[in-house]
Protein backbone atom coordinates (compact mmCIF):
# COMPACT_ATOMS: atom_id res chain seq x y z
CA UNK A 1 0.00 0.00 0.00
CA UNK A 2 1.07 3.20 -1.03
CA UNK A 3 0.42 6.87 0.64
CA UNK A 4 0.46 9.98 -0.28
CA UNK A 5 -0.93 12.43 2.49
CA UNK A 6 -4.21 11.00 3.78
CA UNK A 7 -4.77 8.50 0.79
CA UNK A 8 -3.55 5.48 0.20
CA UNK A 9 -3.29 3.73 -3.36
CA UNK A 10 -2.95 -0.40 -3.43
CA UNK A 11 -0.07 -1.50 -5.72
CA UNK A 12 1.91 -4.80 -7.24
CA UNK A 13 5.15 -4.87 -6.47
CA UNK A 14 8.24 -6.85 -8.04
CA UNK A 15 11.65 -7.37 -7.56
CA UNK A 16 13.92 -5.01 -9.79
CA UNK A 17 17.06 -4.62 -8.14
CA UNK A 18 18.57 -5.34 -4.74
CA UNK A 19 17.80 -1.68 -3.38
CA UNK A 20 14.34 -1.12 -5.72
CA UNK A 21 11.24 -2.74 -7.13
CA UNK A 22 8.89 -2.46 -9.57
CA UNK A 23 5.31 -1.02 -9.14
CA UNK A 24 2.19 -1.06 -10.58
CA UNK A 25 -0.78 0.74 -9.56
CA UNK A 26 -3.84 -1.65 -9.19
CA UNK A 27 -7.08 0.80 -9.07
CA UNK A 28 -6.91 4.72 -8.31
CA UNK A 29 -3.75 6.38 -9.38
CA UNK A 30 -2.26 9.46 -7.64
CA UNK A 31 -1.95 12.50 -9.47
CA UNK A 32 1.51 12.65 -9.14
CA UNK A 33 2.17 8.64 -10.18
CA UNK A 34 5.84 9.37 -9.54
CA UNK A 35 7.28 11.56 -7.16
CA UNK A 36 7.68 11.68 -3.03
CA UNK A 37 5.70 9.48 -1.42
CA UNK A 38 5.34 9.25 2.47
CA UNK A 39 5.52 5.75 3.31
CA UNK A 40 5.02 2.38 1.80
CA UNK A 41 4.03 -0.97 3.14
CA UNK A 42 5.01 -4.40 1.80
CA UNK A 43 3.32 -7.48 2.32
CA UNK A 44 5.52 -10.05 1.66
CA UNK A 45 3.47 -12.92 3.32
CA UNK A 46 6.22 -13.75 6.00
CA UNK A 47 6.41 -9.79 7.28
CA UNK A 48 4.53 -6.65 7.01
CA UNK A 49 7.28 -4.12 6.32
CA UNK A 50 7.37 -0.36 6.51
CA UNK A 51 9.40 1.28 4.03
CA UNK A 52 9.00 4.70 5.21
CA UNK A 53 9.38 7.21 2.89
CA UNK A 54 9.96 6.42 -0.71
CA UNK A 55 10.59 7.31 -4.32
CA UNK A 56 9.20 6.73 -7.45
CA UNK A 57 10.71 6.90 -10.62
CA UNK A 58 10.30 7.06 -14.21
CA UNK A 59 12.43 4.69 -15.78
CA UNK A 60 13.20 3.44 -19.61
CA UNK A 61 13.92 -0.24 -18.29
CA UNK A 62 10.88 -0.29 -16.46
CA UNK A 63 8.26 -2.89 -17.56
CA UNK A 64 5.11 -1.33 -19.57
CA UNK A 65 2.84 0.60 -17.22
CA UNK A 66 5.23 -0.03 -14.03
CA UNK A 67 7.43 2.04 -12.13
CA UNK A 68 10.49 2.03 -9.94
CA UNK A 69 10.40 2.29 -6.35
CA UNK A 70 13.21 3.31 -4.45
CA UNK A 71 12.86 3.22 -0.24
CA UNK A 72 14.77 6.30 1.29
CA UNK A 73 14.54 5.90 5.10
CA UNK A 74 14.52 2.09 5.37
CA UNK A 75 16.50 0.98 2.78
CA UNK A 76 16.06 -2.70 2.78
CA UNK A 77 17.84 -5.44 0.67
CA UNK A 78 15.17 -6.68 -1.58
CA UNK A 79 16.68 -9.64 -3.04
CA UNK A 80 17.07 -11.08 0.79
CA UNK A 81 13.53 -9.97 1.59
CA UNK A 82 12.03 -11.57 -1.15
CA UNK A 83 14.08 -14.50 -1.87
CA UNK A 84 15.06 -15.20 1.89
CA UNK A 85 12.59 -14.18 3.46
CA UNK A 86 15.10 -11.92 5.29
CA UNK A 87 15.10 -8.30 6.70
CA UNK A 88 18.20 -6.60 6.09
CA UNK A 89 18.16 -2.88 5.90
CA UNK A 90 20.95 -0.93 4.85
CA UNK A 91 21.56 1.84 7.48
CA UNK A 92 21.51 -0.62 10.16
CA UNK A 93 24.75 -0.18 10.97
CA UNK A 94 24.40 3.74 11.41
CA UNK A 95 21.68 2.67 14.29
CA UNK A 96 24.87 1.60 16.34
CA UNK A 97 26.37 4.82 15.88
CA UNK A 98 26.05 5.92 19.53
CA UNK A 99 27.09 2.61 20.46
CA UNK A 100 30.11 2.53 17.97
CA UNK A 101 31.29 6.33 19.03
CA UNK A 102 30.68 5.51 22.97
CA UNK A 103 33.51 1.86 22.92
CA UNK A 104 36.53 5.33 23.07
CA UNK A 105 35.12 5.63 26.71
CA UNK A 106 35.81 2.83 28.33
CA UNK A 107 39.48 2.38 26.53
CA UNK A 108 42.41 2.16 28.81
CA UNK A 109 44.53 5.21 29.17
CA UNK A 110 47.71 3.44 28.07
CA UNK A 111 45.79 1.22 25.47
CA UNK A 112 44.66 4.94 24.08
CA UNK A 113 48.45 6.30 23.95
CA UNK A 114 49.67 2.71 22.46
CA UNK A 115 47.17 3.03 19.68
CA UNK A 116 48.14 6.45 18.97
CA UNK A 117 51.47 5.88 18.95
CA UNK A 118 50.98 3.00 16.41
CA UNK A 119 48.42 5.26 14.61
CA UNK A 120 51.46 7.84 14.09
CA UNK A 121 54.11 5.51 13.28
CA UNK A 122 52.36 3.26 10.38
CA UNK A 123 51.31 6.78 9.08
CA UNK A 124 54.56 8.34 9.03
CA UNK A 125 55.95 4.62 7.19
CA UNK A 126 52.96 4.55 4.75
CA UNK A 127 53.61 8.28 3.26
CA UNK A 128 57.17 7.42 3.39
CA UNK A 129 56.30 3.98 0.77
CA UNK A 130 53.84 5.71 -1.02
CA UNK A 131 56.00 8.73 -1.83
CA UNK A 132 58.51 6.17 -3.23
CA UNK A 133 56.26 3.80 -4.82
CA UNK A 134 54.96 7.39 -6.83
CA UNK A 135 58.70 7.92 -7.90
CA UNK A 136 58.57 4.87 -9.81
CA UNK A 137 55.23 4.30 -10.63
CA UNK A 138 56.28 5.14 -14.42
CA UNK A 139 58.19 2.50 -14.71
CA UNK A 140 57.42 -0.92 -17.01
CA UNK A 141 55.87 -3.58 -14.69
CA UNK A 142 59.38 -6.09 -14.28
CA UNK A 143 61.25 -2.57 -13.68
CA UNK A 144 59.22 -1.43 -10.98
CA UNK A 145 59.22 -5.39 -9.11
CA UNK A 146 62.96 -5.31 -9.44
CA UNK A 147 62.74 -1.15 -7.51
CA UNK A 148 59.87 -2.68 -4.88
CA UNK A 149 62.06 -5.33 -4.40
CA UNK A 150 65.02 -3.08 -3.85
CA UNK A 151 63.27 -0.44 -1.61
CA UNK A 152 61.90 -3.21 0.91
CA UNK A 153 65.05 -4.81 1.04
CA UNK A 154 66.82 -1.43 2.28
CA UNK A 155 63.84 -0.08 4.42
CA UNK A 156 61.25 -3.07 5.35
CA UNK A 157 63.52 -3.97 8.00
CA UNK A 158 63.01 -1.22 9.59
CA UNK A 159 59.18 -1.02 9.60
CA UNK A 160 58.88 -5.10 10.67
CA UNK A 161 60.88 -4.24 13.77
CA UNK A 162 58.87 -0.98 14.57
CA UNK A 163 55.79 -3.55 13.91
CA UNK A 164 57.18 -5.90 16.66
CA UNK A 165 57.97 -3.14 19.08
CA UNK A 166 54.33 -2.42 19.00
CA UNK A 167 52.52 -5.60 19.46
CA UNK A 168 55.05 -6.72 21.80
CA UNK A 169 54.06 -3.20 23.52
CA UNK A 170 50.69 -4.16 23.46
CA UNK A 171 51.21 -7.32 24.88
CA UNK A 172 52.46 -6.01 27.96
CA UNK A 173 49.71 -3.60 27.92
CA UNK A 174 46.58 -5.84 27.50
CA UNK A 175 48.69 -8.71 29.88
CA UNK A 176 45.64 -8.77 32.95
CA UNK A 177 42.67 -7.97 30.60
CA UNK A 178 39.24 -10.28 30.50
CA UNK A 179 38.23 -11.65 27.22
CA UNK A 180 35.66 -8.40 27.29
CA UNK A 181 38.19 -6.44 27.49
CA UNK A 182 40.72 -8.11 24.72
CA UNK A 183 37.26 -7.80 22.76
CA UNK A 184 36.71 -4.15 23.29
CA UNK A 185 40.24 -2.97 22.86
CA UNK A 186 40.56 -5.13 19.97
CA UNK A 187 37.88 -3.22 17.98
CA UNK A 188 39.01 0.24 19.25
CA UNK A 189 42.23 -0.46 17.58
CA UNK A 190 40.83 -1.88 14.01
CA UNK A 191 38.72 1.33 13.72
CA UNK A 192 41.83 3.44 14.32
CA UNK A 193 44.31 1.61 12.35
CA UNK A 194 41.27 0.67 9.70
CA UNK A 195 42.97 1.93 6.11
CA UNK A 196 46.60 0.90 7.38
CA UNK A 197 45.06 -2.81 7.72
CA UNK A 198 43.03 -2.86 4.87
CA UNK A 199 46.27 -1.90 2.83
CA UNK A 200 47.39 -5.36 3.22
CA UNK A 201 45.55 -8.39 1.26
CA UNK A 202 46.00 -10.73 4.26
CA UNK A 203 44.92 -8.62 6.81
CA UNK A 204 42.27 -7.51 4.78
CA UNK A 205 41.10 -10.28 4.40
CA UNK A 206 40.99 -11.60 7.62
CA UNK A 207 38.88 -8.03 9.00
CA UNK A 208 36.46 -8.36 6.01
CA UNK A 209 35.96 -12.15 5.92
CA UNK A 210 34.51 -12.05 2.72
CA UNK A 211 33.06 -15.52 3.37
CA UNK A 212 31.64 -14.76 6.85
CA UNK A 213 34.52 -16.39 8.76
CA UNK A 214 38.17 -16.08 9.17
CA UNK A 215 40.58 -19.12 7.87
CA UNK A 216 38.88 -19.04 4.43
CA UNK A 217 40.98 -21.26 1.67
CA UNK A 218 42.30 -17.89 0.24
CA UNK A 219 43.91 -16.84 3.86
CA UNK A 220 45.53 -20.49 3.82
CA UNK A 221 46.94 -20.10 0.09
CA UNK A 222 48.07 -16.42 1.00
CA UNK A 223 49.91 -18.09 3.81
CA UNK A 224 51.33 -21.27 1.93
CA UNK A 225 52.52 -18.88 -0.58
CA UNK A 226 54.31 -16.76 2.34
CA UNK A 227 55.12 -13.59 -0.44
CA UNK A 228 54.93 -9.94 -0.80
CA UNK A 229 51.70 -9.17 -2.11
CA UNK A 230 49.51 -6.07 -2.10
CA UNK A 231 49.31 -2.80 -4.53
CA UNK A 232 51.61 -1.03 -2.26
CA UNK A 233 55.20 -1.59 -0.86
CA UNK A 234 53.50 -0.45 2.55
CA UNK A 235 50.74 -2.80 1.93
CA UNK A 236 53.12 -5.70 0.92
CA UNK A 237 55.23 -5.27 4.07
CA UNK A 238 52.02 -5.27 6.49
CA UNK A 239 51.40 -8.50 4.68
CA UNK A 240 54.33 -10.07 4.81
CA UNK A 241 54.91 -9.34 8.43
CA UNK A 242 51.44 -11.21 9.23
CA UNK A 243 52.27 -14.55 7.42
CA UNK A 244 55.63 -14.37 8.52
CA UNK A 245 54.35 -14.85 12.06
CA UNK A 246 54.90 -18.09 14.30
CA UNK A 247 51.01 -18.61 13.86
CA UNK A 248 51.45 -18.87 10.06
CA UNK A 249 54.39 -21.07 9.88
CA UNK A 250 52.47 -23.25 12.02
CA UNK A 251 49.74 -23.12 9.34
CA UNK A 252 52.77 -24.23 6.85
CA UNK A 253 54.33 -26.96 8.87
CA UNK A 254 50.96 -28.75 9.13
CA UNK A 255 51.42 -29.36 5.51
CA UNK A 256 53.69 -31.44 6.11
CA UNK A 257 53.27 -33.29 9.55
CA UNK A 258 50.10 -34.08 7.81
CA UNK A 259 51.51 -36.16 4.72
CA UNK A 260 53.95 -37.93 7.07
CA UNK A 261 50.86 -39.32 8.90
CA UNK A 262 48.96 -40.30 5.54
CA UNK A 263 52.34 -42.25 4.21
CA UNK A 264 53.16 -43.56 7.68
CA UNK A 265 49.60 -45.25 7.96
CA UNK A 266 49.70 -45.76 4.42
CA UNK A 267 52.96 -48.31 5.25
CA UNK A 268 51.46 -49.13 8.33
CA UNK A 269 48.05 -51.33 6.75
CA UNK A 270 50.42 -52.40 3.34
CA UNK A 271 47.63 -49.58 1.49
CA UNK A 272 47.79 -50.68 -2.21
CA UNK A 273 45.21 -50.65 -5.49
CA UNK A 274 42.92 -53.41 -3.87
CA UNK A 275 42.92 -52.37 -0.15
CA UNK A 276 43.03 -48.62 -0.34
CA UNK A 277 43.77 -46.54 2.71
CA UNK A 278 40.22 -44.18 3.33
CA UNK A 279 41.13 -40.93 4.37
CA UNK A 280 38.86 -38.17 5.40
CA UNK A 281 39.70 -34.62 5.29
CA UNK A 282 37.23 -32.80 7.58
CA UNK A 283 36.91 -28.97 6.79
CA UNK A 284 39.12 -29.56 4.09
CA UNK A 285 39.57 -26.07 2.48
CA UNK A 286 41.21 -25.52 -0.54
CA UNK A 287 43.42 -29.53 0.17
CA UNK A 288 46.94 -27.87 -0.77
CA UNK A 289 48.71 -30.55 1.51
CA UNK A 290 47.56 -32.86 -1.11
CA UNK A 291 50.80 -32.00 -3.09
CA UNK A 292 52.91 -33.37 -0.57
CA UNK A 293 50.72 -36.50 0.22
CA UNK A 294 49.90 -37.43 -3.61
CA UNK A 295 54.57 -36.78 -4.00
CA UNK A 296 54.60 -40.63 -6.35
CA UNK A 297 52.48 -42.24 -8.78
CA UNK A 298 51.86 -45.31 -6.62
CA UNK A 299 50.07 -42.50 -4.13
CA UNK A 300 47.01 -42.21 -6.23
CA UNK A 301 46.50 -46.24 -6.43
CA UNK A 302 46.85 -46.61 -2.51
CA UNK A 303 44.71 -43.34 -1.26
CA UNK A 304 40.89 -43.23 -1.64
CA UNK A 305 40.24 -39.07 0.17
CA UNK A 306 37.04 -37.98 1.17
CA UNK A 307 36.39 -34.24 1.75
CA UNK A 308 33.98 -32.37 4.07
CA UNK A 309 33.88 -28.73 3.85
CA UNK A 310 30.42 -26.35 4.45
CA UNK A 311 31.85 -24.00 1.98
CA UNK A 312 31.22 -24.75 -1.23
CA UNK A 313 34.49 -22.89 -2.97
CA UNK A 314 36.49 -24.27 -0.51
CA UNK A 315 35.23 -27.92 -2.10
CA UNK A 316 35.32 -26.37 -5.86
CA UNK A 317 39.15 -25.29 -5.14
CA UNK A 318 40.25 -28.58 -3.70
CA UNK A 319 38.44 -30.59 -6.34
CA UNK A 320 41.04 -28.01 -8.59
CA UNK A 321 43.47 -29.25 -6.85
CA UNK A 322 42.78 -32.87 -7.55
CA UNK A 323 42.43 -32.29 -10.94
CA UNK A 324 46.11 -30.88 -11.12
CA UNK A 325 47.46 -33.94 -9.45
CA UNK A 326 45.83 -36.10 -12.31
CA UNK A 327 47.09 -34.03 -14.69
CA UNK A 328 50.28 -34.38 -13.47
CA UNK A 329 50.71 -37.69 -12.68
CA UNK A 330 48.56 -38.94 -15.55
CA UNK A 331 46.13 -40.89 -12.95
CA UNK A 332 42.77 -40.52 -11.61
CA UNK A 333 42.36 -40.11 -8.23
CA UNK A 334 40.03 -42.19 -5.98
CA UNK A 335 37.66 -38.83 -4.14
CA UNK A 336 34.39 -37.74 -2.71
CA UNK A 337 33.22 -34.51 -1.59
CA UNK A 338 30.48 -34.07 0.80
CA UNK A 339 29.20 -30.56 1.58
CA UNK A 340 28.50 -30.37 5.02
CA UNK A 341 28.76 -28.45 8.24
CA UNK A 342 29.68 -29.21 11.76
CA UNK A 343 25.86 -28.89 12.68
CA UNK A 344 24.35 -31.40 10.47
CA UNK A 345 27.66 -33.94 11.21
CA UNK A 346 26.63 -33.47 14.73
CA UNK A 347 22.75 -33.80 13.85
CA UNK A 348 22.85 -36.86 11.55
CA UNK A 349 22.33 -40.21 12.66
CA UNK A 350 24.16 -43.36 11.03
CA UNK A 351 27.01 -41.37 9.61
CA UNK A 352 28.80 -44.38 9.65
CA UNK A 353 26.43 -46.07 6.99
CA UNK A 354 25.82 -42.69 5.21
CA UNK A 355 29.84 -42.24 4.84
CA UNK A 356 31.19 -45.79 5.49
CA UNK A 357 34.35 -45.96 7.94
CA UNK A 358 38.06 -44.30 7.35
CA UNK A 359 41.58 -46.01 8.62
CA UNK A 360 42.61 -42.06 8.93
CA UNK A 361 40.71 -39.05 9.54
CA UNK A 362 42.17 -35.27 9.97
CA UNK A 363 41.33 -31.96 10.47
CA UNK A 364 43.72 -29.26 10.72
CA UNK A 365 42.23 -26.00 11.26
CA UNK A 366 38.39 -26.61 12.51
CA UNK A 367 38.68 -27.01 16.15
CA UNK A 368 40.25 -23.45 17.13
CA UNK A 369 36.77 -22.49 16.30
CA UNK A 370 34.49 -24.84 18.71
CA UNK A 371 33.75 -24.57 21.78
CA UNK A 372 34.56 -27.23 24.05
CA UNK A 373 30.92 -29.23 24.34
CA UNK A 374 30.87 -29.18 20.59
CA UNK A 375 34.35 -30.41 20.20
CA UNK A 376 33.74 -33.05 22.13
CA UNK A 377 30.75 -33.97 20.35
CA UNK A 378 32.63 -33.61 16.52
CA UNK A 379 35.36 -35.66 18.09
CA UNK A 380 33.05 -38.62 19.22
CA UNK A 381 31.03 -38.62 16.03
CA UNK A 382 34.82 -38.50 13.66
CA UNK A 383 36.10 -41.52 16.18
CA UNK A 384 32.90 -43.96 15.20
CA UNK A 385 34.04 -43.73 12.16
CA UNK A 386 37.14 -45.27 11.86
CA UNK A 387 38.04 -48.94 12.58
CA UNK A 388 40.24 -50.76 14.70
CA UNK A 389 43.59 -49.65 14.03
CA UNK A 390 42.14 -46.42 12.54
CA UNK A 391 43.79 -42.98 13.98
CA UNK A 392 42.18 -39.55 14.20
CA UNK A 393 44.94 -36.09 14.29
CA UNK A 394 43.36 -33.25 15.28
CA UNK A 395 44.86 -30.10 15.41
CA UNK A 396 44.58 -27.16 17.78
CA UNK A 397 46.78 -24.09 18.37
CA UNK A 398 48.81 -23.86 21.51
CA UNK A 399 47.64 -21.31 24.57
CA UNK A 400 51.30 -20.24 24.43
CA UNK A 401 50.97 -19.02 20.77
CA UNK A 402 53.38 -16.23 20.35
CA UNK A 403 51.06 -14.38 17.22
CA UNK A 404 47.53 -14.55 19.53
CA UNK A 405 47.13 -11.69 20.74
CA UNK A 406 48.49 -10.09 16.89
CA UNK A 407 45.63 -12.09 15.84
CA UNK A 408 43.07 -11.16 18.22
CA UNK A 409 44.00 -7.40 17.52
CA UNK A 410 45.16 -6.69 14.42
CA UNK A 411 43.76 -9.13 12.44
CA UNK A 412 40.18 -9.79 14.47
CA UNK A 413 40.80 -13.39 14.08
CA UNK A 414 40.21 -14.92 17.95
CA UNK A 415 40.71 -18.66 18.59
CA UNK A 416 39.79 -21.15 21.27
CA UNK A 417 43.40 -21.95 22.56
CA UNK A 418 44.23 -25.00 24.41
CA UNK A 419 46.78 -26.67 26.32
CA UNK A 420 47.66 -30.56 25.60
CA UNK A 421 45.99 -31.37 29.02
CA UNK A 422 42.64 -29.55 28.05
CA UNK A 423 43.07 -30.73 24.37
CA UNK A 424 43.73 -34.53 25.57
CA UNK A 425 40.67 -34.61 27.71
CA UNK A 426 38.54 -34.29 24.68
CA UNK A 427 39.16 -37.69 24.37
CA UNK A 428 38.92 -39.09 27.52
CA UNK A 429 35.36 -40.77 27.34
CA UNK A 430 36.69 -42.53 24.01
CA UNK A 431 36.34 -46.06 24.47
CA UNK A 432 39.52 -48.29 23.16
CA UNK A 433 41.67 -45.18 22.16
CA UNK A 434 45.38 -44.59 22.57
CA UNK A 435 45.76 -40.83 23.21
CA UNK A 436 48.88 -38.48 22.55
CA UNK A 437 50.04 -35.12 21.28
CA UNK A 438 52.17 -34.23 18.46
CA UNK A 439 53.42 -30.79 18.01
CA UNK A 440 54.84 -28.40 14.40
CA UNK A 441 58.37 -27.01 14.85
CA UNK A 442 56.90 -24.13 16.39
CA UNK A 443 54.81 -25.56 19.45
CA UNK A 444 52.05 -23.41 18.42
CA UNK A 445 50.16 -25.96 16.29
CA UNK A 446 49.08 -29.30 18.42
CA UNK A 447 48.10 -32.54 17.16
CA UNK A 448 45.20 -34.58 18.88
CA UNK A 449 46.66 -37.94 17.87
CA UNK A 450 43.84 -40.87 18.66
CA UNK A 451 44.24 -44.60 17.75
CA UNK A 452 41.42 -46.95 18.07
CA UNK A 453 43.16 -49.99 19.60
CA UNK A 454 39.82 -52.10 20.21
CA UNK A 455 35.98 -51.89 19.02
Amino acid sequence: MLRLDESEYPVRLRSASRYSLWLEYQAARPVQCAGLFDAMVLETGAHTVELGQCRVIEDSEAPHGAYRLVPMAAIHDFEKLLGEQRVDVLDYSARNLPLILGYKQNVEPAFRDHVADVSYDLSVYRNLFDRLDGEYASEPEHVAGVVRQGIIGQLGEELTACLDGHVERMGEITAGFSKAQHSHHGFYLRKQLWNELLSAPFVARTNLKPRGYAGDSEMMRMCYRNAYEGDSTFGAILHKYSISSPAAQAVRNRRGLIARLVKEHADRIGATADNRLHLLSVACGPASELGDIFAASEDCDRLHYAFLDQDKQALFEAATKVGTIEKRMQKSLSVKFMRDSVRTLLAARELRERWGSFHFIYSMGLFDYLTRPVAEAVLRKLYALLPVGGELAIGNFHVNNPTRRFMDYWLDWPLYYRTEEEFMSFASGLEGADIWVDYDATGVQMLLRVRKTAA
